[in-house]
């Protein structure tokens, strides 16, 4: 507008300067179709003057009317966009809330807008926890098409399918990542699930190497559980024999692994070996007591356990306060069925840890003494710990 004015004021400084430099006025006479206008040069040149600046004006209030109606939609689109973030936080806040009814609500409102997928994650939850898990596996095969969610989305199918025993699909699913996300340790984790599941022991097993570090504490489990299914199905198509055989052909630091020494001498057990498995326990558990192989000893089922009860109170002389060295010394006696050795030593280990499986174990000698009175007081007090897993039979 003010450059219009600019223009305006500077033509009519032009043509009254003109007219004081010029005497002679001019004249114009035009002739239009029986229309005739007459006028000086002067007169002529203001008017040209005016047109050009109402045409000036007119292109400004064309361009402010069109800014007016373009800042209304922008205005509006504003508008919506706020409703549509509202919506997205009322449905996470809701979801935090375990309100999750109104969590679909919100949620569901919004479901074609681009949140990166966020918003398709959250209504997943909110459907899973609503009992409806077709719909969860609905949005999270939607969120699939966000790069930003693609990969919580298919951790989060892969879950799913493994939850519901479908390893095959849970395992095409991670195939599916890239390299970088196949070595993260989540992924990892899921990938040695969906392999137990699906009971490819031989693959696990071939694979647990390289992932020990990523697995970290968890490596121990995935390695018994390979290689108590790689055992079994040697022991179940080949034999007992056979399996012994693979073992002692294994490289030795393979041997070496406490996973897999447990995963081999439970197998030896349930194949009814007990004399070879109290040997391999005696040979590859002399040092301290392993988490992974001293519960092994409490399925030993001999006569005369004479390295396992020597192992074992050799162990004690060094811990006599061990609760659990004491309840497995105590298993171990009753098994051979010296019942003197085992309730002196589940009595000391009731003292000590007063764990269920030892009270209920203990009951069972009393029982088999004929003191029902004893035995009888030993049930009840085992019903104080009913958390306890009861392990001995």
């Amino acid at each position: 507008m003010i450059r219009i004015l600019m223009v305006f004021v500077a033509l009519l400084i032009a043509v009254l300067v003109g007219s004081l430099i010029f005497d002679d006025k001019g004249y114009v006479f035009i002739d239009f179709a029986g229309y005739v206008v007459e006028m000086n040069v002067f007169s002529m040149a203001i008017m040209t003057i005016l047109v050009i600046v109402g045409l000036l004006l007119f292109s400004w209030l064309i361009k402010k009317l069109i800014m007016i109606i373009s800042g209304s939609k922008n205005w509006l689109g504003n508008w919506g966009s706020r409703k549509k973030k509202r919506a997205f936080t009322n449905g996470l806040i809701a979801l935090a809330e375990q309100n999750f009814l109104e969590a679909r609500k919100q949620l569901a409102s919004i479901e074609q807008e681009d949140f990166d997928g966020l918003n398709l994650l959250a209504a997943a939850e909110a459907e899973l926890q609503l009992q409806n898990p077709a719909g969860a596996q609905e949005y999270w095969r939607l969120a699939t098409s966000y790069p930003k969610s693609a990969f919580a989305a298919r951790l989060c199918l892969v879950r799913d399918h493994l939850q519901n025993q479908h390893p095959v699909k849970a395992l095409d699913i991670l195939d599916e990542l890239d390299d970088k996300q196949k070595r993260q340790r989540s992924v990892l984790t899921l990938r040695a699930q969906a392999l137990v599941q699906a009971g490819k022991w031989q693959e696990l097993k071939d694979r647990l190497p390289s992932w020990k570090k990523a697995l970290g504490e968890h490596y121990e489990h995935y390695m018994q559980l390979a290689s108590k299914g790689n055992f079994a199905e040697i022991a179940s198509k080949e034999g007992a024999n056979q399996l012994k055989e693979n073992w002692h052909s294994l490289p030795k630091s393979t041997r070496r692994d406490p996973a897999l020494q447990a995963a081999y001498v439970k197998q030896l057990i349930d194949q009814g070996m007990h004399i070879d498995a109290e040997a391999a326990l005696g040979e590859y558990h002399k040092n301290k007591p392993h988490p992974m192989l001293l519960p092994l000893y409490k399925e030993l089922k001999l006569s005369q356990p004479t390295t396992s009860l020597k192992q074992l109170e050799q162990w004690l002389k060094a811990d006599d306060m061990n609760v659990e060295l004491l309840s497995t010394l105590g298993a171990v006696a009753y098994n051979a069925k010296d019942f003197s050795l085992a309730e002196k030593a589940l009595s000391k280990a009731i003292k000590l840890g007063n764990r269920q499986q030892d009270i209920l174990l203990l009951a069972k000698i009393k029982e088999s003494q004929q003191d029902n009175q004893q035995a009888l007081a030993l049930y009840k007090q085992s019903l104080a710990q009913p958390n306890e897993l009861t392990k001995a039979e």
